[in-house]
């Protein structure tokens, strides 16, 4: 217990300093803001678990809700990268979203149903939602970049 509210505490602090630290360069540079950083995929969830661990040791609820948007969108996104996928397997991964975006609401209505929220598992649990329907895009990309660039190869003998 007792490290677990250190951890919370500490998210927080790393949350207020970072905050502090963008506010400190607006004040001193308005003319120079902060350009729009692109993160790759792995610190950008990064980022997003230290502010929900801080947000969750104020209101777990809120926390839960936040890593809910962030995997809705992140969901959304797979779907549109797998637009190149064509036929029965572009239907087939679009229905696997969907379930996938039935199973991120089921999780967290469960997380939010309970009066004391385990805020760490509840946000582990849609992150692996995401990460099994990114693992899955991914294999179908790769399975249908084989076969038509040799299909295209066959057809230009």
């Amino acid at each position: 217990m007792a490290i677990n509210m250190t951890n919370r505490l500490l998210s927080i602090v790393i949350a207020i300093a970072l905050t502090s630290g963008i506010v400190a360069h607006a004040a001193s540079a308005p003319q120079r803001p902060l350009a729009p950083l692109t993160l790759p995929a792995a610190l950008q969830t990064a980022a997003s678990h230290v502010g929900e661990s801080a947000t969750g040791a104020i209101d777990p609820s809120g926390a839960i809700r936040a890593a809910y948007q962030r995997n809705r969108v992140a969901l959304e996104h797979l779907r549109q990268q797998a637009s190149p996928l064509q036929g029965s397997a572009q239907a087939a991964f679009d229905q696997l979203i969907s379930d996938q975006e039935l199973a991120l609401t089921q999780t967290e209505r469960a997380a939010l149903a309970t009066s004391r929220p385990d805020v760490s598992s509840a946000i582990a649990a849609m992150d692996k939602i995401v990460a099994a329907a990114d693992d899955e895009l991914n294999r179908e990309l790769s399975q249908n970049s084989g076969p038509s660039s040799s299909d295209a190869n066959q057809d230009g003998r």
